[in-house]
């Protein structure tokens, strides 16, 4: 009953605002912004012995969270505790740098990458998820920053810029930046030379996406297909086709033109999570979870992956895991509409 009552709030407040894409989360599912984070001792994988983790020594602190199955996560998981790796050597111990490996069946693979210096942090062992579980954690690879007084700064989860991202909050942090130089560091870059090609192509996409959101679904297309005449091999028009063809429900060719987006990028998570939802609701499960599992890992999951995924959970028995997304499902979205 209760993951009934929250899929129909979620369902509820998603026909109202039918265009929200969930913004980077700062927050964990049982931790607030700002608020103080528990200590923990665990194992290390590398060694067994007990570590313990203390999340207020008065130094910033970058916990990341592992997943090494499947195997979309374990490549992003080691791209991640890399760039972790490189941040603690060039912090020069001003920063405390842990992984947590909350993954039952990834332990001798991580171990291997510590043995082969691979990973040169500590990674610790939290395949029972207990920690997982009391901080809330809700998608995995993923970046925890903490203060120095122990609070919660930032969640980051994994994109290809993170290593960027993480730096520019530790040199904040660490006083290293003034609040000016680290809000600067985030602005788009200005004045980018285009061709007449490429600003018309952006207009045109641009177009098509307003179309959309006011659901005047007929002059989206247009815009779409003609944006893709202009840039046959470019991605953002693909999926603005996709996202047209899937709200007017012929979900073959949204298939298709998803796939099509795929095929210039495969790690777009905004073409991954439209494939996902249009093989979900076409009953196409085998396909469609592993790549909804996949859209779910994303800094910006969308709300209908997270939803897709807490239904197929409830209904095949995995309740823990149902219940989490919809709490993630229901705060994130509380939250966007508070801001």
């Amino acid at each position: 009953m209760y993951r009934v009552i929250l899929l129909i709030i979620v369902t509820a407040m998603s026909a109202l605002f039918p265009a929200i894409t969930l913004s980077a989360p700062h927050e964990l599912i049982n931790f607030k912004e700002n608020t103080k984070l528990p200590s923990f001792t665990l194992p290390d994988i590398a060694n067994g012995t007990q570590v313990s983790f203390n999340t207020a020594t008065g130094k910033p602190s970058v916990l990341i969270f592992l997943s090494i199955t499947p195997a979309f996560k374990e490549k992003r998981s080691l791209a991640l505790a890399q760039v972790l790796s490189k941040l603690n050597t060039d912090f020069q111990g001003r920063v405390q740098c842990y992984g947590v490996s909350s993954d039952d069946q990834g332990k001798d693979t991580i171990k291997r990458y510590l043995q082969d210096k691979v990973i040169t942090i500590p990674v610790l062992d939290d395949s029972k998820r207990n920690i997982y579980d009391r901080y809330g954690v809700f998608m995995m690879p993923l970046a925890i920053l903490i203060g120095g007084d122990g609070t919660l700064q930032a969640v980051v989860p994994y994109t290809s810029n993170i290593d960027e991202i993480l730096t520019n909050n530790l040199k904040f942090l660490l006083g290293d930046w003034t609040k000016e130089q680290w809000q600067n560091s985030f602005k788009l870059e200005q004045n980018i030379s285009r061709s007449t090609e490429e600003k018309e192509y952006i207009r045109r996409v641009n177009y098509g996406r307003v179309m959309l959101g006011k659901k005047m679904h007929g002059a989206a297309l247009r815009e779409f297909m003609t944006a893709l005449k202009i840039m046959p091999k470019a991605i953002d028009a693909y999926i603005g086709l996709g996202n047209v063809q899937h709200a007017l429900g012929k979900l073959d060719q949204a298939e298709q033109s998803y796939r099509k987006a795929l095929e210039i990028d495969k790690e777009s998570d905004e073409a991954l999570s439209g494939l996902g939802i249009v093989l979900y609701q076409k009953g196409s499960l085998d396909q469609a979870i592993p790549i909804l599992e996949h859209a779910l890992i994303s800094p910006n999951p969308q709300l209908e992956v997270i939803v897709s995924l807490a239904e197929f959970y409830e209904k095949n028995g995995q309740i823990a895991k149902a219940i989490r997304l919809n709490k993630l499902a229901v705060s994130r979205l509380m939250d966007d509409l508070n801001n």
